[in-house]
């Protein structure tokens, strides 16, 4: 049985302590204590991100009003978890909007204004996205990506 306490050390550690209430909060607990097969989905679902089943169980951790799809709303909420975390390491957090406009960007919702399931999938960038709101290393994954030029064709390797 794993306390949220205990929970905290998950992973790199860096999981936000909103998406780990979120945790707490839909997943079958007992005394607030998340048992050995809990704490396996959990496991399962977060090092397979771009599974599609994996992704359907954290889209139900991050659908907070259970409406099956994610607003501006719910995207803010899960990403004050990355401003805060951001702000302990004395480091200027992010301006939401900004971050806010991306992720629909990247989704490219069928809906511009609710990201479903469905979305995240089709995207190809569900993970991605997911990183972004519930783990600052994953953010900073994000935030700190590189631009990597396109591979050379055989045609402009043999003309030089």
């Amino acid at each position: 049985m794993l306390s949220k306490k205990e929970f905290v050390r998950f992973g790199s550690g860096t999981l936000t302590m909103v998406f780990i209430d979120r945790i707490f909060q839909e997943c079958l607990t007992y005394d607030d204590e998340l048992d050995y097969k809990g704490y396996l989905d959990i496991v399962l679902a977060m090092e397979n991100k771009n599974e599609p089943q994996a992704m359907q169980f954290l889209f139900r951790l991050l659908d907070i009003n259970r409406r099956g799809y994610l607003d501006g709303f719910s995207l803010n909420y899960f990403f004050k978890g990355i401003q805060q975390q951001m702000s302990e390491a004395d480091q200027e957090p992010v301006n939401f909007e900004d971050i806010k406009d991306e992720i629909f960007d990247m989704i490219r919702p069928a809906d511009p204004c609710k990201i479903t399931l469905d979305d995240l999938v089709r995207s190809g960038q569900g993970e991605v996205v997911i990183n972004i709101l519930i783990e600052l290393n994953g953010f900073y994954s994000y935030e700190n990506r590189e631009v990597r030029p396109a591979p050379e064709s055989a045609d402009s390797r043999t003309s030089k």
